[in-house]
């Protein structure tokens, strides 16, 4: 396993960007040839028994129900993105811990272990590339936080929301790229509730997405987009930092 810390630039590569700072990427890069095998079958594994509790149900006019191959694939990715935002928010004491799969919710969720905060953990796949989600300045990509018809801000719904980001020209290739080399996993950055409840950051979107099991649903989510989130090194500072307070 290799892991890089990328610093992604955006105002070098897109000079009309609304990202002004680096935004700091840890990437972990696995090879199937190699001792990662081992790790990348049991990733695998917990994905298929996931899959295999996701229920679709019957899809209206606004949700769309997914293929078993695309339920597989998201599951992939929600396994992977969970073991490696622990396994780097753990490095270097323990901090956080699994929960248990909440089938009605359909996410993926960390738990600080001092306090029992939340981490929801959101994956995408942008086949434009890690650099285009973060810094084009129209399509950029959004920290992504609770239907915007559903959250209330004096209710807490989840403390941090962090980002898993694919590169893949179509999400099923994760099926077959979860057997190869050069899988790589990136982890970019998140924000805190704070953040998703105040408007100097976040905002309302509108949003098909391909993250979350089952069904897609088009709705209103709030948002923080890329250029106002925090960076990978960012919101773990936060995490440890707040970590120390206990509810």
């Amino acid at each position: 396993m290799r892991i890089e810390n990328l610093v992604v630039n955006c105002t070098a590569r897109y000079p009309r960007t609304c990202r002004r700072t680096p935004f700091e990427v840890v990437v972990y890069e696995l090879n199937y040839s190699s001792e990662d095998k081992d790790l990348m079958d049991l990733l695998r594994t917990k994905a298929e028994e996931l899959a295999r509790q996701v229920n679709p149900g019957a899809a209206n006019n606004s949700m769309h129900e997914k293929s078993p191959e695309r339920i597989l694939a998201d599951c992939i990715a929600g396994v992977v993105s969970e073991y490696f935002w622990k396994l780097y928010l753990n490095s270097e004491e323990n901090v956080v811990s699994e929960t248990e799969f909440d089938n009605a919710s359909r996410q993926i969720d960390l738990k600080v272990i001092s306090n029992n905060k939340k981490i929801e953990v959101r994956s995408s796949f942008p086949r434009n590339g890690i650099e285009f989600a973060i810094c084009h300045p129209s399509y950029e990509f959004d920290v992504i936080g609770p239907y915007s018809n559903n959250y209330k801000p004096g209710e807490i719904q989840k403390d941090y929301y962090v980002r898993t980001l694919f590169h893949l020209y179509n999400p099923t290739d994760i099926i077959s790229m979860i057997s190869a080399d050069s899988f790589k996993v990136y982890l970019t950055g998140g924000a805190t509730w704070d953040m998703m409840i105040d408007t100097d950051y976040s905002k309302n979107k509108t949003l098909l997405p391909d993250f979350g099991l089952g069904v897609i649903q088009k709705a209103s989510y709030r948002v923080v987009p890329f250029s106002k989130s925090k960076d990978t090194r960012e919101i773990k500072r936060v995490i440890i930092e707040d970590q120390q307070v206990k509810n």
